[in-house]
């Protein structure tokens, strides 16, 4: 209870178990609620507050931050009811005084805030996935034309005499290319369609063979430095991925740091548990090689913290960034189900976290496999809705010594395969095209000719292309993503003709 100067006059043990008030001497009677608050501003409005339960003559509800007794910080409903004195001068109600209900809410307030969190871990995400969603689908059209591009400035290099003047211009459009198809793999990882090989790789052997790379990277007044934990950690990754995100997150530290520059890159085993996983929305507990790089830049404010991960944001000036870094980064991690936070702060730094689930298994040896380019004799059915790109498919096997039957669509595709089954050894399939989609023209001719081989090739992901629907162990099946390398593809018919398809990474 206060008095109408908002003095402390009488107080319950609740009060003295929040706040330090001394009841068996009377200790904070007379005192103001000052006393409670955390500095003069925060008091000056909890008066404005007192004074607006004042003018409504009624009880006022407010939510107010204490300091409690052991100095932090409460959250606390505070309902204030004045007390009148209806025989007042002229009969006007004057306030004598007030009592004061606190009611600790903090344990709310923090769960609250913690549902918030979530909520927002959770947009974010549906955001990125629906960004995910819209960037693969640029990348998949966008490899269909370089597909053509790329395949007829590869047949026209061919054709042309090694002397030839022109040779010149044909090598620097396929430079360009080679630009260009970067750019859809940066798009596809982002969006997690790139295809990506999984084997059991040391977290530390990865960092070691980077390091080299990261030097000439970074300018001679970064310090680099690399803290290795002791016994290294197995990830199931694709090492060229995993190297990839040291160095976009190399070259994102190098350029935000202008006086300090230190870059620490360090490995470590780290436990999630099952909080971190709610959070996030998507994974398992379990062990985790972690893996931070945290440079000593300008850093991040919250706003900018929540673009960094879309495709083509950037806080670098025009030219200088083409903002698929960071968004690279965040496709290569969901790809691993990994996880990757960011803390920063203005003027101190920022550190990346990267999370790999661990494993149990050893590392395997790389196994040789190159062979020499070779062509044939057998029959081959091309079914491409691309009309450019089927033209392409087919000049390149003629070429090369095939015999070539095309077919615009899934319905053509099983149809001359059904007239030309004795004879056709191969069927080169695009995953996706109109009337019936690869899978199902798979289906089709496998029944009407179960040995028949099959060479799928999309702008997609392997996984996003098979799912469940064929068996990963089939030799007699493989994929090839686009842009399609003249040189790939040939090498990939051989492998299936020939009978070594086992030898080949799995569907």
């Amino acid at each position: 209870m206060l008095d109408k100067e908002k003095r402390i006059l009488s107080f319950n043990k609740a009060f003295c178990d929040l706040f330090s008030c001394g009841r068996e001497d009377g200790g904070v009677t007379g005192e103001t609620l000052r006393l409670i608050t955390a500095n003069d501003e925060d008091y000056s409005r909890l008066l404005q507050d007192f004074d607006e339960a004042v003018s409504r003559k009624g009880v006022h509800a407010i939510e107010w931050e204490f300091v409690s007794k052991g100095g932090s910080l409460i959250t606390a409903e505070a309902t204030i009811s004045p007390i009148l004195n209806t025989s007042g001068n002229e009969g006007k109600d004057e306030t004598e005084g007030f009592v004061c209900i606190l009611h600790d809410i903090s344990a709310r307030k923090e769960r609250e805030a913690a549902l918030r969190a979530a909520e927002a871990q959770l947009r974010h995400a549906q955001k990125m996935e629906a960004i995910g969603v819209l960037a693969g689908g640029v990348a998949h059209d966008f490899n269909n034309i370089l597909t053509a591009l790329i395949g007829y400035c590869n047949l026209l290099q061919m054709k042309m005499e090694k002397e030839d003047p022109l040779r010149q211009y044909v090598s620097q459009m396929l430079a360009s290319t080679d630009k260009a198809i970067r750019l859809t793999q940066s798009l596809l990882t982002f969006s997690r369609k790139q295809p990506i090989h999984l084997k059991p790789n040391k977290m530390n052997e990865i960092v070691i063979d980077a390091e080299k790379l990261l030097k000439r990277l970074l300018s001679e007044d970064i310090e680099l430095r690399t803290v290795l934990r002791p016994g290294d950690i197995t990830i199931m990754a694709d090492s060229t991925q995993v190297e990839q995100i040291l160095m976009n997150l190399a070259t994102n530290a190098r350029d935000a740091m202008k006086e300090r520059r230190m870059l620490t890159i360090k490995t470590e085993l780290a436990d999630i548990d099952g909080e971190f996983i709610k959070i996030h929305g998507y994974g398992r507990p379990g062990r985790y090689a972690l893996l931070s790089v945290t440079d000593t830049g300008e850093g991040m404010n919250e706003e900018t913290k929540e673009h960094i991960f879309e495709p083509f944001f950037t806080t670098k000036e025009a030219g200088k960034g083409t903002g698929l870094g960071l968004s690279t980064v965040y496709g290569i991690v969901k790809q691993h189900e990994g996880y990757i936070t960011v803390e920063s702060e203005p003027g101190v730094g920022t550190e990346f976290r990267v999370y790999f689930p661990a494993v149990d298994v050893e590392k395997e040896e790389a196994r040789p496999s190159d062979q020499d380019i070779r062509g044939g004799k057998e029959t081959i059915l091309v079914a491409e809705d691309d009309r450019e790109i089927r033209g392409l498919i087919e000049e390149i096997l003629r070429i090369y010594g095939y015999g070539v039957i095309a077919a615009a669509d899934g319905e053509e595709a099983i149809r001359k395969f059904a007239e030309h089954k004795e004879t056709i050894k191969l069927v080169i399939v695009d995953a996706i095209m109109p009337k019936k989609n690869g899978k199902q023209v798979y289906a089709e001719i496998s029944r009407l000719s179960p040995t028949v081989k099959t060479l799928f090739v999309s702008g997609y992901e392997r996984d996003d292309v098979f799912e469940e629907d064929i068996q990963v162990e089939d030799t007699r099946i493989d994929f090839l993503a686009k842009p399609i390398m003249p040189d790939d593809l040939l090498e990939k018919i051989r492998t299936l003709l020939d009978g070594h398809a086992g030898s080949i990474p799995s569907l």
